[in-house]
């Protein structure tokens, strides 16, 4: 859910806060002029210009000068880490724990065999980096027993636009496979973008998001299978007929024969799948 608190776009998760503390072109406007004269072009306004860089496969240039500033709130070590990976985010602010106290946790969005038990696990291990802090431990030596679900005093990440749609949008929410946690922020942050400006965003998802790995993963098992213009023409006819198996004998998706090409032959053999 998004709501304004403070002045600030503030995203309100299950269990912790995004603020959206900056964006750098809600308009688009210095991204139609940088545009313009990557292009030679003299209508500096035209801001659907950048999304046709984007479209046409063009390098994105015009969008690493953009940037996005969040402030993250109550959320846990373990999506921190995976934020922080990406080497090309412009900025970091963290107080971390080496001078504060993380007081609560998160427990895990992934499947959980014995949820109570991981709860009680996790709840000793607070236990135990609290119980050092208690003793006299100094907050950097306790933070080595302190639980990876623990939550973080509030700290401050910056992306330029290139990095959160190739990189951060990309590998934990458009792929397959990121943890629950660090799924669920940065779906938080993609949604903050998209209220600013989600004609620009939207036009990322279709050209770095599922649809284009999707039709990576189409290109990947045409070429691993060595199909021939007659086996893709007999396959697309027995799937319109719901007859068409792998294989293994496991049955595939049926396809409509009027429908969209592109559609029906990812839904053929564009199936994405974890690597984990």
């Amino acid at each position: 859910m998004i709501i304004e608190e403070n002045g600030l776009l503030t995203y309100v998760g299950d269990t912790f806060k995004i603020r959206l503390t900056r964006y750098s072109d809600p308009e688009r406007l210095n991204s139609a002029r940088n545009a313009a004269r990557y292009l030679g072009k003299s209508d500096l306004e035209n801001i659907r210009r950048p999304l046709n860089i984007i479209k046409q496969g063009h390098v994105p240039a015009v969008f690493r000068g953009e940037m996005a500033e969040f402030e993250f709130e109550d959320v846990s070590k373990e999506a921190y880490d995976h934020l922080i990976t990406y080497s090309t985010a412009n900025m970091r602010v963290a107080g971390g724990n080496r001078a504060l106290k993380s007081d609560s946790f998160t427990m895990p969005s992934d499947k959980m065999k014995n949820p109570e038990r991981v709860k009680t696990a996790i709840q000793g291990s607070m236990k135990n980096y609290h119980g050092l802090l208690e003793s006299g431990e100094t907050p950097q030596v306790s933070r080595g027993a302190m639980p990876v679900n623990a939550k973080l005093n509030t700290f401050v990440f910056q992306f330029n636009f290139v990095t959160l749609a190739e990189s951060v949008f990309k590998q934990r929410i458009w792929e397959k496979g990121a943890q629950g946690n660090t799924v669920k922020v940065v779906k938080g942050m993609c949604e903050l973008v998209h209220f600013m400006d989600n004609e620009l965003w939207e036009t990322f998802y279709d050209w770095y998001g599922e649809p284009a790995t999707s039709w990576v993963e189409v290109r990947r098992k045409i070429q691993k299978e060595k199909i021939t213009v007659n086996q893709l023409i007999e396959n697309l006819q027995l799937a319109v007929e719901g007859k068409l198996t792998d294989r293994r004998g496991n049955p595939l998706p049926q396809i409509n024969a009027n429908g969209s090409s592109f559609e029906e032959l990812n839904k053929l053999y564009g199936e994405l799948k974890s690597m984990w």
